[in-house]
């Protein structure tokens, strides 16, 4: 498929929808297996809950590994081959799933979905912002962080009604063998390289850069607003890791359903994607620092409502809405504050550190665990994530 290439979102219907389609794959590919955390883990020899907290921590600290060198491989492989190598990884997991379920065999796996993670979404978020240029950079990232956490919440409800009914794991695993074939073989045949983009964006740009600087230090420390959205992102994730390693272990031991698991985490990705359709195209807008600190408190709020009333279908509503407004915003800022030149390690740097709050999360978790104090986590948890809504408005400012 042959694309001219310039720049904005219109002028690239055709190839931005064929992106967010990937970003839907992607998510879809971890959707199947956060509902279900208990069913493979469950023969470990360790713990449920420690054993979700390892999951999620392998699952991270590999993903952010992957992300840190997202920007290196960009620079020597191209966009379109990192891609590729995403998507090979990515369907190790569920080859692995269907012969390991319940063996130390899926921690191999959970590395392997990790590793994906972190190459195939890094990699299309660097690709869109690639083509759509700076005037919908924010509606850009809307649209692909809710097709991506819609595909999650929808594969999550899935795997969790299906496997209530039927008890089968085997067809799920082989629904995501299905979709990570779709998605490697578009990427041989279809998705372009979009380093042409990048060129053109380039030419836009008449401020000196150093080449020599060291980017992933700039961005997670030496510049304010760059540092701040990255420690913003690694609180956002912590957040998450606690919800997806402590709620199915939580909710379950209090007697409620595998389906209850399924529905709230699947509402809760479900608001989280569909509100990023309204905080993407705000963050156009540069108010970046007040829709950060609000979904910062939000978010804030809502656990403490968790920790008090985890099976309350409201506050994960509104952690939803607050993890909206924070998720694509942390990417425009990232971009805004960076040039295209080095954008792609900024990016990576982010994410790396973002997805390292996994397993600060599951550091938590198990601390609280050690107490025999599940629910304290999310306490504990909802606190920082306050404080870091205001640290955020303290220190950030909107101006470049």
């Amino acid at each position: 498929m042959k694309h001219s290439p310039v720049l904005g979102l219109r002028e690239n219907a055709g190839l931005f929808s064929l992106l967010v389609l990937m970003s839907a794959f992607v998510g879809a590919m971890v959707g199947f297996e956060r509902s279900l955390l208990s069913a493979f883990t469950k023969d470990l020899g360790i713990g449920e809950l420690q054993g979700a907290l390892l999951m999620v921590a392998v699952f991270g600290a590999s993903k952010a590994i992957a992300n840190l060198f997202t920007g290196s491989l960009i620079g020597q492989l191209g966009r379109k081959r990192t891609l590729i190598l995403g998507w090979l990884l990515a369907l190790q997991a569920p080859f692995m799933l269907l012969h390991g379920a319940g063996t130390y065999l899926v921690i191999a796996a959970n590395i392997a979905l990790g590793l994906s993670q972190g190459f195939t979404w890094s990699t299309t978020v660097i690709m869109k912002i690639d083509i759509v240029g700076t005037k919908k950079r924010g509606t850009a990232m809307g649209l692909n962080e809710s097709s991506g956490y819609l595909a999650v919440g929808l594969a999550s409800f899935f795997a969790a009604w299906y496997f209530e009914q039927t008890g089968l794991l085997a067809p799920i695993l082989y629904a995501a063998i299905s979709i990570g074939l779709v998605a490697l073989f578009t990427s041989l045949f279809v998705v372009p390289e979009t380093q042409p983009w990048v060129e053109l964006e380039k030419a836009q740009h008449h401020e000196t850069v150093d080449e020599q600087e060291n980017i992933f230090k700039k961005t997670s420390f030496k510049d304010r607003q760059l540092s701040s959205i990255t420690l913003a992102g690694i609180v956002n994730n912590a957040n998450d890791g606690i919800l997806w390693a402590l709620l199915p272990a939580l909710l379950l031991g209090l007697g409620k359903p595998l389906t209850l698991v399924g529905t709230l985490l699947g509402l809760h990705a479900a608001v989280w994607g569909l509100g990023q359709l309204i905080s993407g195209p705000l963050s156009n807008k540069g108010n970046l620092r007040v829709l950060i600190t609000t979904g910062m408190i939000l978010q804030g709020t809502s656990l403490l409502f968790i920790g008090m009333f985890p099976a309350n279908s409201v506050a994960f509503i509104t952690l939803g809405a607050g993890t909206a407004l924070v998720y694509p915003t942390f990417l425009v800022g990232i971009s805004n504050h960076s040039h295209p030149s080095w954008r792609p390690k900024a990016l990576s740097t982010y994410r790396f550190w973002r997805d390292m709050g996994y397993v600060f999360g599951a550091l938590l978790g198990y601390a609280a665990l050690q107490f025999g104090q599940t629910k304290g986590a999310f306490f504990v948890i909802a606190v920082l994530t306050l404080l870091s809504g205001v640290h955020f408005f303290i220190r950030y400012s909107d101006n470049r």
